[in-house]
């Protein structure tokens, strides 16, 4: 029975009678489905729980498989590479192994106990062998050492994974005669359900097809549309109204819709064609950008003072005629070193550790040079070969504590230099018990001006450029630091980061 009202506009406004249809039918089909998915839930709920304890069971021994392999490679690494990380994390991965097993152990058969219990004797095995093997190798013996008890350890974790896969399958065989059982189970419950259902459907039909010829035209309607908007045609042109009230006001939200979205579409197409240009004008900049700081840097690289490299000549001519050939030859083949060094790294990066060398080969001429004059200590705390700095960075400030610092002073004095890891970042600080500098001094060296000489000389690039080219390099400005007393010394601080 169809209900018919007016609206305010005094035009005929069509009853909801898709909704009092839709109660009837959910009395017919609705109800007996809910009913029968209760009465399933409630009979398969023993079977679910069964089931869960079998796959959990076979995924616990997984994850014990899987713990003992990662204690292992943990605990190679630790062998390999020293790294405590490694050492903790070989420990994690066997005590969660050990919980898992002994957490097995209170809800398995008879067969699985027996094979959980040699289980857990191999791990302890495990953890004693890999102990023993980390003591020996801990307290810095050759390989010949621990090598017996590093292969004795593989093959105990050979062991215990046999033991686990002796365990999946006794687990495997225990759950397919449990599963087979549940079959059984499911399959009498299937057919009660599905007796159920057919005669609840075969009731529904009848009234279901009272109606369904209104709703498929116009759901037809409504998914022809939908294809169209799928493949990017967003036309929609509504067909006739339908008696049912509620298809009618689906089909004008359908409309709405498609127009909002075909708006939308075209806003944001404008929107990303926009931002398309703005990106091209923003990679544009960055590659001027990265133009000009490769420019900036091969400038400041090819600033070479031949200074020192006259002065070191020189002082090689000397010795050459005092001294035997076996001083000279080292001398030479120090300057030689530098100015190889100097050289092949123009273009390039360098580790710290490249770095010291080159200092240390400066230090030997400086002593032939300067003999008691001075003393050279070099503390080093940190893995150089993670720190990478431009070529020639420590030089020009070791050759400016010699020409402003100690040659000047008639007794010499001492050059310190100290580098430590802190953190993310390594500290340099060379310091010298030299004549120290002047404000006036110091502002021209942390001055940014580009009108300022670089001070110091040789083949380093002096202390200005050096500075710049860190600051270029790393894109900080907290990388250089200056400190100096008169009379008293010089102290400078460099902060470089450690990248990989």
């Amino acid at each position: 029975m169809r209900i018919t009202k007016y609206n305010s506009k005094g035009t005929i406004a069509k009853s909801s009678s898709l909704k009092r249809k839709l109660v009837v039918f959910a009395v017919f089909i609705i109800l007996p489905i809910a009913t029968s998915n209760v009465v399933f839930l409630i009979m398969s709920n023993r079977v679910s729980n069964i089931y869960n304890v079998m796959m959990n069971r076979m995924s616990v021994t997984n994850e014990i498989k899987n713990s003992l392999n990662e204690s292992f490679f943990h605990f190679n690494q630790y062998i390999l590479t020293n790294d405590w990380e490694s050492k903790r994390l070989y420990k994690f991965y066997y005590d969660k192994a050990v919980r898992d097993v002994i957490a097995l152990q209170g809800d398995s058969d008879i067969n699985s106990k027996y094979i959980l219990r040699d289980l857990l004797n191999s791990l302890k095995s495990f953890k004693e062998a890999a102990d023993h093997t980390i003591e020996i190798y801990d307290n810095h013996s050759g390989v010949d050492v621990y090598y017996d008890e590093y292969v004795w350890t593989k093959e105990i974790v050979s062991y215990c994974n046999a033991f686990i896969s002796m365990l999946s399958d006794s687990y495997f065989d225990y759950n397919v005669n449990i599963y087979k059982g549940l079959k059984q189970k499911q399959s009498y419950i299937n057919k009660v359900l599905m007796v159920y259902i057919i005669v609840a459907l075969m009731l529904s039909v009848i009234y279901t097809l009272l109606f369904i010829g209104d709703i498929i035209r116009k759901l037809k309607e409504l998914v022809s549309v939908s294809e169209k908007v799928v493949k990017g045609d967003y036309t929609y042109n509504e067909g006739e109204k339908t008696h049912i009230y509620e298809l009618d006001i689906l089909s004008e939200a359908f409309n709405k819709m498609i127009t909002h979205i075909r708006k939308y579409i075209e806003s944001l197409q404008e929107k990303a064609e926009l931002e398309r240009k703005l990106q091209d004008e923003q990679m544009k900049l960055l590659s001027y950008e990265n133009a000009l700081k490769v420019s900036q840097l091969k400038i400041l690289q090819a600033q070479i003072n031949p200074h020192f490299l006259f002065n070191t000549l020189n002082c090689i001519s000397q010795t050459a005629i005092k001294e035997n050939a076996h001083k000279t030859e080292s001398l030479i083949r120090a300057v030689a070193g530098i100015l190889r060094y100097s050289l092949n790294m123009m273009d390039r990066n360098a580790t710290l550790e490249e770095e010291v060398n080159v200092v240390k080969q400066y230090m030997y001429i400086q002593r032939i040079r300067y003999e008691d004059r001075f003393k050279f200590n070099l503390n080093i705390n940190a893995d150089l070969q993670k720190v990478m700095v431009p070529a020639m960075t420590l030089q020009p400030f070791v050759e400016n504590a010699f020409i402003h610092g100690i040659e000047p002073k008639e007794e010499g004095g001492v050059i310190n230099i100290d580098i430590n890891q802190q953190g993310d970042c390594c500290t340099i600080v060379i310091e010298d018990t030299g004549c120290g500098m002047d404000e006036d001094m110091l502002k021209k060296i942390i001055s940014d001006s580009t009108k300022q000489q670089p001070v110091g000389h040789t083949t380093s690039l002096g202390i200005k450029s050096v500075v710049q080219r860190l600051k270029l390099m790393y894109g900080r400005d907290d990388i250089f630091s200056i400190e100096s007393q008169k009379g008293v010394g010089t102290r400078v601080y460099l902060k470089i980061p450690i990248k990989e």
